[in-house]
């Protein structure tokens, strides 16, 4: 009996089919509108076309910079105007194209806000948006100094 059995469960276990499960399975690629041209390229890097008569760009040849060229052998000679002098001169004072108000400050800036809107003032009347605007950022920065940092 055993051996019907067994040979019974043989044909059984020869009859079912295996399975496997693929996990990235693709089609076969066809070649597909022979003859057509896609003039999209392909994800990925772009290839170079026979067609295209510029050439990539190469990394230039290295040249050393002059160190010692006008330029940079002048650069912050006028840092000490004063070194050798009295002392009565001082960078600020020959400060140009920076505001009065800006000149020779050293703040954060609600300082820098505060001084700017005591000067102008008159922007109240002319300018009533940029001066809104100005109002607004430092009540927003009384806010934050006062409020939201640590007291020193």
């Amino acid at each position: 009996m055993s051996t019907l059995l067994h040979s019974a469960l043989q044909r059984l276990v020869a009859r079912t089919p295996i399975q496997m499960s693929v996990r990235f399975w693709e089609r076969k690629k066809y070649i597909r509108r022979y003859g057509y041209e896609n003039p999209l390229h392909p994800p990925g890097y772009l290839p170079r076309l026979p067609k295209e008569k510029t050439k990539p760009a190469t990394v230039p040849i290295y040249a050393p910079k002059d160190a010692w060229c006008e330029r940079r052998a002048l650069f912050g000679q006028n840092d000490y105007i004063d070194i050798l002098g009295s002392g009565d001169l001082k960078p600020i004072d020959i400060m140009k194209g920076v505001p009065s108000w800006l000149r020779g400050f050293q703040g954060n800036e609600f300082q820098m806000l505060l001084r700017k809107r005591h000067v102008v003032s008159h922007w109240r009347q002319t300018r009533p948006g940029d001066f809104h605007n100005l109002q607004k950022r430092i009540r927003f920065l009384y806010k934050v100094l006062n409020h939201r940092t640590r007291s020193q």
